[in-house]
């Protein structure tokens, strides 16, 4: 099975500029939820290893992994970076996860 994955440049810039990862790290991206009891969802990245199985996107020399399991998050999605908002300005959306 296979994911559409819109990521700008933009963001990818954004993570090697903010968060010091460099051209060449594998980063993975999975879902988390927000806290006890609120059922809130979001992204979280971390640096990794890319898995058998797992959804590749190579932007601005980073490689984004996505295992699987969060395929039904990601897919159909699009991650950006909107400076206005400062160095956090990190955005997703996901037009088929809108309303549920």
């Amino acid at each position: 099975m296979s994911i559409t994955l819109a990521i700008e440049p933009a963001f990818s810039l954004a993570y090697q500029r903010y968060a010091e990862f460099r051209p060449g790290d594998t980063l993975r991206l999975y879902v988390r939820t927000s806290g006890p009891g609120t059922g809130g969802l979001f992204y979280a990245i971390e640096k990794d290893e890319a898995m058998p199985g797992d959804a590749v996107f190579e932007v601005e020399g980073l490689r984004f992994v996505i295992r699987p399991t969060d395929f039904w998050f990601f897919d159909g999605g699009q991650l950006g970076f909107d400076p206005t908002y400062g160095e956090y300005g990190f955005r997703f959306a996901n037009p088929r996860l809108e309303g549920q």
